[in-house]
């Protein structure tokens, strides 16, 4: 079946894979950036001027320059590519802590049937971004891994798997103290550029962080759930982890600002519920059933669109599994739509005992 979802290759120094990725996206980069900025203001209630989310914008750029060196030449190759300012070009990356409020995005880590450790989540974001999704397959010269990702129209980070084996996926969560930094959707895509774990695990600490997230990694060995302020972080390693949009970790929940009426409890409860009826160790299919799932009543972890772009709908739904080089997606709503593979060529693949020993 032909893949729903646009599907670009890019390949060399950083610049040169941006400009590769601007040129080929160019139109729908400047279409999304000219629709409301990039569809900010169809989701704040107080909306901007260009000039006011770009003078955001300018703040967090040294610091991305400063931490993420390599990502902010291949935004500047972007830049170049589609016709747009590297401002502009940053603000693509940053469209999330402008928006700043609303919360995004079931997701557990297990290992499945086969024994394999997977990443599986609904991507659940404001704007009707539905078909912005795109792949985003990075090859990338010397020992360096190559990524596959899942990102949007204009983002060169979101979540994905690398050749060594290591898969990143995400969710929001709400503490305070946002600042100019690395947005989280930068610091995974330099995540996925790290050969281990373990040196994830530092670059973490030492990037500035802009805003508060949840990661779940993996190497095909560890599951691991980070959770993170912008100052500190937490981890919460398990053989299965799930998660919403509320801190988990006791040294968390005091700086929690979720609301607590939201759907982030009962939809935690719901996927952990369904999980053990699986057995925990669910089949590839109970997982794409899980994240299809919806019925009456709060806890839905399918979620549907109303009129209202400001409202968050399921615009995607991603299953990884690092260790195998596989991607398996579903454009829009899982309960109603198939899901496709996406894969890094066999051969691009590293043996991590080998490599590692």
């Amino acid at each position: 079946m032909l893949s729903p979802l646009k599907h670009i290759i890019v390949s060399g120094s950083p610049f040169e894979r941006g400009t590769q990725y601007g040129e080929t996206l160019r139109h729908d980069i400047r279409d999304f950036l000219n629709d409301n900025i990039a569809r900010i203001n169809s989701i704040r209630r107080n909306p901007f001027t260009l000039e006011e989310a770009l003078g955001i914008t300018d703040s967090h750029i040294p610091h991305i320059e400063a931490c993420t060196p390599q990502l902010a030449e291949e935004i500047k190759g972007l830049a170049q590519g589609a016709g747009i300012s590297y401002r502009e070009g940053m603000l693509l990356q940053l469209r999330r802590e402008i928006i700043a409020t609303g919360l995004e995005c079931t997701a557990f880590a297990c290992f499945s049937q086969e024994g394999r450790a997977v990443i599986a989540q609904n991507v659940d974001l404001a704007g009707g971004m539905t078909d912005l999704g795109m792949i985003l397959e990075v090859q990338t010269p010397g020992a360096d891994p190559d990524l596959l990702m899942y990102t949007h129209v204009g983002l060169i980070g979101y979540l994905g798997i690398n050749s060594y084996g290591l898969g990143i996926g995400l969710n929001m969560v709400l503490s305070p103290g946002w600042r100019p930094g690395v947005p989280p959707y930068l610091l995974i895509r330099h995540l996925l550029h790290q050969p281990t774990l373990e040196k994830c695990e530092r670059e973490i600490g030492r990037v500035r962080r802009a805003s508060s997230r949840n990661l779940l990694m993996t190497d095909g060995m560890r599951l691991v759930n980070v959770e993170m302020t912008v100052e500190h972080e937490r981890s919460i390693e398990d053989s299965l982890l799930v998660h919403t949009n509320h801190y988990l970790h006791e040294d968390f929940i005091g700086c929690d600002l979720v609301n607590p009426n939201t759907s982030t409890y009962p939809r935690l409860k719901r996927a952990k519920d369904r999980l053990r009826q699986y057995g925990d160790r669910p089949a590839v299919w109970q997982m794409e059933e899980l994240l299809a799932y919806h019925e009456s009543g709060p806890g839905n972890l399918c979620v549907h669109q109303d009129e209202d772009l400001s409202n968050v709908a399921t615009i995607a739904s991603v299953i990884l599994e690092p260790s195998t080089g596989r991607m398996r997606i579903c454009k829009g709503y899982p309960c109603t739509e198939p899901f496709y593979d996406y894969r890094i060529e066999r051969s691009r693949m590293v043996c991590r005992n080998t490599l590692f020993n």
